[in-house]
């Protein structure tokens, strides 16, 4: 061999080295519980004296649609935080809804909001907020309710240039179908808490969203109802669904009124390690998840610190209405920690122990923003402010 082949062959060889390395490092995190950074970027303020929260954000008008968080009040909001519109929808008008919390643009023609009710129907409206259509609800018998104002159960996509809407619905099945004294796990294959909703054709589609890889699912160990939370990337038409309890995120995609489960991520965070979710475990003492949202390619999931179970069973010993204790909700505050963990694809990436700013996680946007709502100073504020935070990436 010359000195030109060989030098050559090793300049190839470092080359195909140097390229794997380098592809490894982009796809392969160091450690899962890396904990990663986020930096604020930029911010909204919008000059309201009444609180506001994001409900969705269209990207190719830069427009968020917000709501009051205690009224049936609604607002297009511009990029720099301008008010363009403000419509009064709460009420029982023909172009209003008696009751509701969430809200999401309906493709470039206009809204589609969740009515608050024993049914749970979706209106439609127009781009000048005239009702179009109420749709079936997706109840078959309400058992429970949830409400969370950063927390969004439904999302909006096309599908051959039809509408559909996909989300969550734990009010799926009616007690004559379902025996919860006798089923146990086989709940949770038999129970659909996701679904789809037909726009054009007003046909409600069930999804079982328990991950087939979740401990609980596999092994068949009853641990109660720990409904998904759910999170939707339209563009990939990828489903993610996060158990309350255990350790797995499961991945689905949409193919028609079906969705087809495809992987798990392993989830694994300092602050749950070592937990178990059995029976009758009271939420306060678990480190439950109770949201994910999607933020671009990223998905943030949200827990909170457990309280010490003994300090827990003091109040409750103490009273019945322990809840109304205010060291009980000093306790909560002490205790009672938002942590989180980001995954990326079918990977967790990281985990993130405290914002970049003190605020909640309101709203993912497609460019990889989350949008975090400032918490209440010590002086009352006559505006509203949403922090814009990225990951830093290396």
């Amino acid at each position: 061999m010359n000195k030109s082949t060989f030098v050559a062959l090793t300049a190839l060889l470092a080359s195909i080295l140097f390229s794997c390395s380098e592809k490894e490092t982009t796809t392969i995190p160091t450690s899962p519980i890396q904990e990663l950074q986020f930096e604020v970027y930029d911010s909204i303020m919008v000059d309201l004296l009444e609180p506001v929260t994001i409900l969705d954000y269209h990207s190719s008008k830069d427009l968020y649609l917000m709501k009051n968080t205690r009224e049936g009040k609604v607002f297009l909001v511009n990029g720099k935080g301008e008010i363009l519109e403000k419509h009064e929808l709460g009420g029982e008008g023909p172009n209003q809804i008696q009751q509701f919390y969430e809200g999401r643009f309906y493709g470039e023609s206009g809204y589609v909001f969740k009515e608050l009710s024993m049914e749970m129907p979706y209106h439609l409206f127009d781009t000048n907020f005239n009702k179009i259509k109420k749709t079936k609800g997706t109840v078959k018998e309400m058992m429970m309710l949830s409400i969370n104002s950063n927390k969004q159960s439904f999302a909006v996509y096309e599908e051959d240039g039809k509408y559909k809407i996909v989300g969550e619905e734990p009010n799926s099945f009616s007690i004559a179908d379902i025996d919860l004294e006798t089923i146990g796990a086989d709940f949770y294959n038999k129970v659909n808490s996701g679904f789809l909703l037909d726009l054009d054709q007003d046909s409600v589609h069930y999804l079982n969203v328990y991950p087939d890889d979740w401990t609980f699912k596999k092994e068949q160990k009853w641990i109660g109802a720990t409904y998904p939370s759910l999170s939707f990337n339209p563009t990939t038409k990828t489903l993610a669904s996060l158990p309350q309890m255990g350790y797995q995120l499961g991945i689905y995609k949409l193919e028609g009124n079906n969705a087809v489960y495809q992987t798990a991520v392993e989830l694994s965070h300092p602050d749950r390690d070592g937990y178990e979710a059995v029976l009758g475990l009271d939420g306060l003492v678990y480190p439950g998840f109770n949201d994910i949202k999607a933020f671009g390619s990223y998905q943030i999931l949200t827990f909170f610190t457990p309280m010490p179970e003994d300090i827990l069973m003091g109040f409750k010993a103490k009273s019945e209405e322990y809840f109304r204790d205010p060291e009980f909700r000093e306790a909560l505050r002490k205790y009672r920690k938002p942590r989180y963990i980001i995954v990326k694809g079918d990977q967790q990436i990281g985990i993130l122990n405290e914002l970049p700013v003190a605020g909640v996680v309101n709203f993912g946007l497609p460019d990889g923003t989350l949008l975090i709502k400032a918490a209440d100073g010590e002086v009352e504020r006559d505006y509203n402010l949403f922090y814009k935070v990225r990951l830093v990436e290396e």
